[in-house]
């Protein structure tokens, strides 16, 4: 399993990197052709949805980043025997949490002048990109689960 683990790290950062990058690319060009319009209270809102949005893509790739390096300390640690103390709880599986507040994050688009329905699906595109690109650290990160 070590070797396993060990090997797909560097996978797991280079998709994570690629699926960041291409997030704030979509992100980038939504706020481009919402800079477009004129001024107002929902054009702000929507600018400020948006910034949420890129906001929490680099909030997944770093706690993706963080977890993985933890998961490559633990297997380096246990195949060099120098094994953790017993009793070491595994954190809460952060992606879900990352999940539930991506959720609520495109909801908060809701009806934003005649952005909303737009603005939600490229959110959701958005998701999606990121969550195909972090699922290689869920594998790393939960092995047991299929």
């Amino acid at each position: 399993m070590a070797n396993d683990t060990l090997a797909g790290i560097g996978e797991a950062i280079r998709k994570a990197a690629a699926a960041y990058a291409d997030a704030l690319s979509a992100v980038g060009k939504a706020l481009q052709d919402v800079a477009g319009s004129a001024a107002g209270a929902d054009r702000d809102r929507l600018v400020e949805n948006w910034l949420r949005v890129a906001r929490m893509s680099k909030d997944g790739v770093i706690t993706a980043l963080e977890q993985g390096f933890e998961l490559w300390e633990r297997e380096i640690r246990r195949t060099a025997a120098l094994a953790r103390s017993a009793g070491g709880e595994r954190p809460s599986n952060p992606a879900d949490v990352w999940a539930e507040n991506w959720r609520r994050a495109t909801e908060a688009f809701g009806n934003v002048g005649g952005w909303g329905d737009e603005a939600r699906k490229q959110a959701e595109a958005v998701q999606k990109t990121l969550q195909d690109g972090l699922r290689a650290w869920q594998r790393l990160w939960e092995p047991d689960k299929k």
